[in-house]
């Protein structure tokens, strides 16, 4: 079960990793971004995207070259929130399990008196 706010989602991996490197090279977290933009999106109840539809984005990599369109239904649409709620909710977790795996062992190395704790 996931954590309250927490959402996952399937993008396409390219895209992914290229909105990924583009936030990091802006030296913002991706997940804000998308926050930021899902905020946009309800304040301006949907018209941020209107006239958007159709209109070939490019690619951060590639340098101004209209990538082909394709027409996305309303499952499109909703199967793809899934997916990127998925992947949120999966992002989430692995950091809050390394979180808990790194604490756990830091307690160890206290125990033992290795690591940091050496004496």
């Amino acid at each position: 079960m996931a954590r309250a706010g927490a959402f996952s989602a399937n993008f396409d991996p390219v895209v992914l990793e290229e909105f990924r490197s583009f936030c990091m090279g802006r030296g913002e977290r991706y997940t804000k971004v998308l926050e930021q933009l899902a905020i946009a999106y309800l304040k301006t109840k949907g018209e941020l995207l209107s006239g958007a539809s159709g209109v070939p984005v490019p690619s951060p990599s590639t340098s101004g070259k209209p990538q082909s369109t394709t027409n996305t239904t309303a499952s499109d649409n909703q199967d793809l929130m899934r997916r990127v709620m998925r992947l949120e909710e999966n992002d989430e977790f692995n950091a809050e399990t390394f979180e808990t795996i790194f604490k756990r062992l830091e307690e160890v190395e206290k125990k033992v008196e290795t690591g940091r704790y050496l004496k």
